[in-house]
């Protein structure tokens, strides 16, 4: 009996099937076609045999072809996976609305992604027969924009021009080697036409090195007559020092005498006039000869004194006469204790004639005060002017007059 309650209920779920459906539904494989049904007449009666059984197992009948099919699709509907269409990932609409934003820097932090969801449970086995398949983990959300950078891409490189490394046909071609000599370096190396004094006075001192004596006797481009003399005469004294290399040591000397004169007149000529010593005296004998009245004291009504003033650094000139000339203009003032002019001397034209060229002079000045100065503290003030050198110097003496007795 229980057989064939099992095959009955077998006989009308396969109708109650085919009657809604109109096939066989499996509802995660999707309908299945079926096959065209075929009018097959009416089975013969068969003789049912009972199989006893335990009580946990009912009876079945293997052969009936409705059970087989019963058996068949649960068996199919247990081991089914379960298949479900993947999500698609998509931007938010409201990050799309939004403009987007460029950073001058790179973000802080990384965009952040939120981890994927747990996966959901499978739904319970209402068959009973056999567990159903754990579905496969769910995909993980679609990230969300939160930042854009923009970044300009660096330029590539602009490919060289031809170097002269670079071979050419039918082209001259030359290895560039180290400097042999200095002389080589000045060859290669011309000044500018603008060069200041003090770099053409060294190119000029580096031809004398390099032994090129009429390359260093070049005048100088630009420059004051001067300056000209003396860039010349120091050049010439160069060689003259570099060419008396005998061992001789009083014949080099000698030698580089005439032209060594020569550059300290030209030195001087471009110095300043100077009075290095002023003096009150009693009396004047001659160059550094003379008696100084120490304190510089006399008596009011009439005193007289002698001013020794030495000179350098002037300038003389040859003259046709053969003696150099030297002319001077010397002023003589005397000043108060409040600045005031109480006496002044003029001595203009004052000429020197020598036979060799004198490096330094001394004028002597006679001054008798007035006697109606009054006591007190003076200054003797002497002011000298070169007049072939173009060039001015004072100095100053202090004295006192006292009371008379």
């Amino acid at each position: 009996m229980d057989a064939d309650r099992l095959s009955r209920a077998g006989q009308v779920l396969a109708l109650l099937l085919v009657t809604t459906t109109g096939c066989l539904t499996d509802p995660y494989l999707g309908p299945q076609s079926q096959p065209a049904r075929r009018e097959r007449p009416d089975p013969p009666e068969r003789q049912v045999e009972v199989v006893r059984a335990a009580a946990s197992q009912p009876a079945t009948d293997p052969s009936d072809p409705v059970e087989i099919d019963v058996n068949r699709y649960i068996a199919r509907v247990a081991n089914a996976p379960t298949v479900r269409p993947p999500s698609v990932p998509a931007l938010a609409a409201d990050v799309l609305s939004e403009p987007a934003t460029v950073l001058q820097h790179p973000p802080s932090s990384p965009p952040r992604v939120e981890p994927p969801a747990p996966p959901s449970e499978p739904p319970p086995d209402v068959g009973g027969t056999a567990p159903a398949a754990e579905p496969p983990p769910a995909p993980p959300p679609a990230p969300t924009l939160t930042a854009l950078t923009a970044r300009a891409e660096s330029a590539p490189p602009v490919p060289a021009g031809r170097g002269p490394d670079t071979p050419a046909i039918n082209a001259a071609a030359a290895a560039s080697v180290g400097l042999t000599s200095l002389r080589e370096y000045l060859e290669r190396s011309p000044l500018p036409e603008d060069a200041p004094f003090r770099d053409q006075l060294d190119r000029r001192v580096l031809w004398a090195i390099a032994g090129d004596f009429e390359q260093a006797r070049e005048p100088l481009r630009l420059v004051t007559a001067e300056q000209q003399q003396l860039a010349a005469r120091f050049v010439e004294t160069w060689i003259a020092l570099r060419e008396a290399h005998e061992g001789d040591l009083a014949a080099t000397a000698t030698a580089a005498r005439a032209p060594l004169a020569e550059l300290e007149e030209s030195l001087r000529r471009l110095a300043d006039l100077s009075i290095p010593t002023l003096r009150i005296c009693g009396a004047v004998r001659g160059f550094g000869q003379y008696d100084v009245i120490e304190p510089a004291r006399f008596a009011a009504g009439g005193a007289e004194f002698v001013l020794y003033c030495e000179v350098r650094d002037f300038v003389s000139e040859l003259r046709s006469d053969g003696l150099y000339h030297t002319t001077f203009d010397l002023t003589t003032t005397i000043l108060n204790r409040a600045g005031d002019i109480v006496l002044e001397l003029r001595d203009t034209d004052i000429v020197d004639r020598c036979r060799n060229r004198r490096q330094d002079c001394f004028i002597p000045r006679l001054v008798r005060l007035p006697a109606s100065l009054a006591p007190g503290r003076y200054v003797a003030k002497v002011t000298v002017a070169d007049k072939l050198g173009k060039k001015v110097a004072e100095n100053r003496a202090a004295f006192e007059l006292t009371a008379r007795p």
